[in-house]
């Protein structure tokens, strides 16, 4: 219902209450048993159990499984054993990434308040705000979190700060008068709704919404019901596991069917099956991309942007889209005096300890007058000052300019005040003097436009001139004028003042924000304004902040006019969006995803927690609430917009070095299928073993691999446009690399495994030779694959410290399975003479060679 719109005397008598006495006990008793207890319901948390089970249905954990179960049939318990480490590593690696308490509608309810003033049976009294119903008569005063959305009836300089739904910093003062027309929450100023904080002044009004129906508890609604959206890498690894586990199954039919014509025993064939399974399966990839995940979220750490959930890494590097907020976000979140305009006198503050300018008697007279006219109270600590924001910044100046407050509003005691109001637009005060009582001054602030009628016309047009072009640069515009009186009537003397100056408040711009948007939109990452604040103010943060509006700028009430359909439609053409509510930032989010944009919200409050979530990436703030840190992917520690650059760039870096992994790995495991499908469709005895598989996926390309997880970035990265976040996994070239290696690998191990065989060596021997070459194989082609726009040659082999000596640990575990006794009896080795390692070596070079060629035709056709 539109509470804000409608008369008090009409919201008493639908509610059914009494002003003066309040809802009586058996009234209550029925109330709460309509509406529940006024709280945001608890939603089911993940079980620990689920999840660990849940890294048991992937494909690939699906054939590692069928394998150990094979393997303990035919009883090759050593098999079964080795596998299941494999399985279990998995499986405890996949748990760890995703176990994230769901705490987002928990942090919500930080923002219930324990205890409630209401009026009950004609007494004042003290209950749990939970159990408040709509129709309680509540008191509420400064210092205070309101607990539930309420009618105001009375107010006395009521004022509440709404940062938490809205994103304004700026404390509303509230009225009591209805408002006629739409508007959204930001300008509904006859309400104050549940969790935004008092700041000044008291009121009474009556409860209209309680719980879930209340603003706050919509919010939590949204964020619950918003489904949690799978990152472009979780899509990917997904649809590349169902590939493989595809691959694997048509490939083992074959075996099965081939295995029968040719009249092999169900142990040959579960043998084979075994050790395709073990070929088929990169063991060490998702070790590798978890890996290379945390690896990436330290590095963002050392920027100061704290990623909470692994995948979520990644996912920054495909983002074209960032919707960010202004409050908090562009700017730093308070006010500061930028510029004050005397008659004579123009004066921009910039560093105030340096400009003298209490010199200017003009300049002084206007911030005394400040002082003056002024309710707020300031501390040391930013966060205990009480007032309106531009009045604490105008005494932050005063004391910044070693202005002693408190002696002046002594030496100039008030007498006299017409506080300020929404209709009035002024506050009007009325001073006398500590040595000449009979001496009073008159001191007027407020809205330009409205102290412009109470003064002479004398200059007046000059100042309008001002007002306007101050406007124009987004400050805030107080505007005051004085006069001298000896009347103690304040109200009756309100004319013919005389108008002494301007003063200019702004929400500065963060120092990196205009740099961190021009480098983002350098990477092709579109910087979008998504704010709760007035069209003026968030179109000129917008243009110094260096996002361009080359389109439009529309609002939440016009966004309400369009349909879902419509804003898609137009949604490529608006560069800012200005008094927004949370429903509109999950449409914005939502329709530029329907654009196959990959999209990240920025944010700090509980106002953008539901578009947080819909968002392919939810960025918040560390200044920012419980809920928005609770329900972000990362949070920015230092609220610094330079780290989501960084975490760009980090996040394009981790996305290629997960594709480095996959080509490596993955064209082992090609050529380990094709060389074991390959022996048995010609009658052959199987050229390496399940458990020497094992061996080379994860101990000897282990260390590589590993040493690939922290290649540094390449120095094009951040040129490069965005990817789309459908694009496969394993693109083209990579595909071709794969073939390849693979390919040119099964050659040669083809041509030796036949001549060995030919020159009748033991079947140990022969698949030592090739278990091996497989191994020597992959440690040198590392190289090749660590860059894959760069030739071999071209390359600094420095670049990553950790590579060389990777590939020599590498190179030290195979020459210990090869000729260590008790890892020979494990992995059935034998030991080789120095003839056969030149062999191995000469087969490694002609890969590598087959690779460079492979890569320099892409290379060139890149550049075309």
């Amino acid at each position: 219902m539109k509470f804000y719109k409608k008369k008090i005397d009409t919201i008493i008598s639908d509610l059914k209450t009494d002003l003066e006495k309040g809802l009586d006990n058996k009234k209550i008793k029925s109330l709460q048993k309509k509406y529940g207890k006024n709280e945001i319901k608890k939603t089911k948390k993940v079980s620990p159990l689920k999840i660990f089970f849940k890294q048991f249905l992937s494909p690939l954990m699906f054939i590692l499984l069928i394998s150990t179960a094979l393997s303990i049939f035919i009883g090759e318990m050593k098999d079964a054993i080795i596998i299941s480490a494999a399985v279990m590593l998995n499986v405890i690696v996949g748990f760890i990434q995703e176990w994230r308490a769901e705490k987002s509608v928990e942090a919500l309810k930080k923002y219930e308040v324990l205890h409630s003033n209401v009026i009950r049976n004609g007494k004042k009294i003290k209950i749990k705000s939970k159990e408040l119903v709509p129709g309680d008569i509540v008191l509420l005063s400064a210092g205070e979190k309101i607990p539930a959305d309420i009618r105001l009836i009375n107010v006395n300089d009521f004022r509440v700060n709404e940062a938490l739904l809205t994103g304004e910093s700026k404390p509303i003062k509230k009225i009591t008068e209805s408002i006629e027309e739409k508007v959204t929450i930001g300008d509904r100023k006859n309400m104050a709704f549940s969790g935004t904080n008092a700041v000044s002044g008291k009121a009474k009004g009556v409860v209209v919404t309680t719980g879930e129906k209340t603003e706050i508890g919509r919010i939590a609604s949204l964020v619950e019901e918003t489904k949690t959206i799978e990152t472009p890498l979780q899509k990917q690894v997904k649809r590349f596991s169902w590939i493989l586990g595809v691959l694997f199954l048509g490939i083992a039919l074959f075996i099965f069917i081939l295995g029968l014509i040719r009249g092999m025993s169900i142990y040959q064939i579960a043998l084979t099956s075994i050790a395709l399974g073990v070929a088929a399966i990169p063991e060490g990839l998702l070790v590798a991309v978890t890996v290379i995940l945390a690896v990436g979220m330290q590095r963002m750490l050392k920027r100061k942007a704290l990623v909470r959930h692994l995948v979520a890494a990644e996912t920054l590097g495909s983002v074209s889209v960032i919707c960010t907020d202004k409050t908090g976000t562009l700017t730093e979140g308070k006010m500061l005096v930028n510029k004050i305009i005397s008659p004579k006198e123009e004066i921009t503050i910039s560093n105030k300890k340096e400009n003298n300018i209490l010199e200017i008697e003009e300049i002084k007279n206007i911030i005394i007058a400040g002082i003056l006219n002024n309710d707020a109270q300031i501390e040391d600590n930013d966060n205990n000052s009480i007032g309106h924001p531009t009045e604490i910044a105008i005494l932050k100046l005063a004391d910044e300019l070693n202005i002693d407050i408190e002696q002046t509003q002594n030496k100039y005691k008030r007498i006299e005040e017409i506080p300020f109001s929404s209709n009035l637009k002024y506050m009007a005060t009325l001073h006398e003097f500590e040595e000449h009582e009979e001496h009073k001054e008159i001191i007027v602030k407020g809205a330009p436009e409205k102290i412009f009628e109470m003064c002479k016309s004398d200059n007046l047009k000059h100042f309008k001139n001002k007002a306007k072009e101050m406007a124009e640069q987004g400050l805030r515009i107080l505007a005051f004028a004085q006069k001298e009186t000896s009347e103690k009537n304040l109200k009756d003397n309100l004319k013919n003042l005389n108008f002494i100056g301007l003063i200019g408040i702004k929400d500065p711009l963060r120092p990196t924000a205009q740099e961190t948007v021009e480098e983002l939109n350098r990477a092709g990452v579109r910087v979008v304004l998504v704010t709760g604040d007035h069209k003026e103010t968030a179109k000129n943060i917008a243009i110094n902040a260096g996002i361009e509006i080359k389109n439009g700028t529309i609002t939440g009430t016009e966004l309400d006019e369009l349909d879902d359909k419509e804003l898609e439609d137009r949604i490529e053409k608006i560069d800012v969006f200005a008094r927004v509510e949370p429903k509109h930032k999950i449409r914005i989010v939502d329709a530029w995803k329907s654009k196959g944009k990959s999209v990240a919200m920025t944010g700090d409050g509980v106002n953008d927690a539901p578009a947080l979530k819909a968002a392919d990436i939810g960025v918040a703030l560390g200044s920012g609430s419980d809920v928005a840190h609770e329900i972000s992917d990362m949070v920015l520690l230092d609220n610094n917009l330079s780290s989501i650059d960084a975490a760009v760039k980090e996040g394009r870096t981790i996305f290629d070095n997960i594709r480095k992994v996959i080509v490596y790995l993955m064209s082992d495991s090609f050529g380990e299928i094709v060389l074991i499908a390959g022996s048995l469709s010609m009658g052959l005895p199987l050229p390496i073993l399940a458990t020497q598989i094992f061996w080379i996926n994860l101990i000897t390309d282990g260390f590589p691999y590993l040493a690939l997880t922290v290649e540094p970035p390449e120095k094009d990265i951040m040129k490069r446009k965005p990817r789309d976040k459908n694009e496969s996994i394993i693109n083209k070239q990579m595909k071709i690399l794969i073939f390849i290696i693979g390919i040119v690998t099964d050659i040669g191990l083809f041509l030796l495994y036949f001549v060995l065989l030919k020159l009748k060596f033991e079947l140990s021997h022969i698949r030592t030779m090739i278990f091996t070459a497989l191994s020597v194989n992959s440690l040198l082609y590392i190289l090749s694959v660590s860059n894959m726009h760069k030739i071999l040659f071209k390359m600094n082999p420095f670049k990553n410290k950790w590579m060389l000596p990777a590939i020599i640990l590498g190179l030290f575990t195979q020459i210990s399975v090869v000729y260590l006794p008790w890892l020979q009896k494990l992995f059935y080795t034998v030991s080789l003479n120095i003839y056969e390692w030149i062999i191995i070596f000469i087969l490694a070079l002609i890969k590598i060679t087959g690779i460079e060629i492979a890569k320099y035709f892409f290379i060139i056709k890149n550049k075309k």
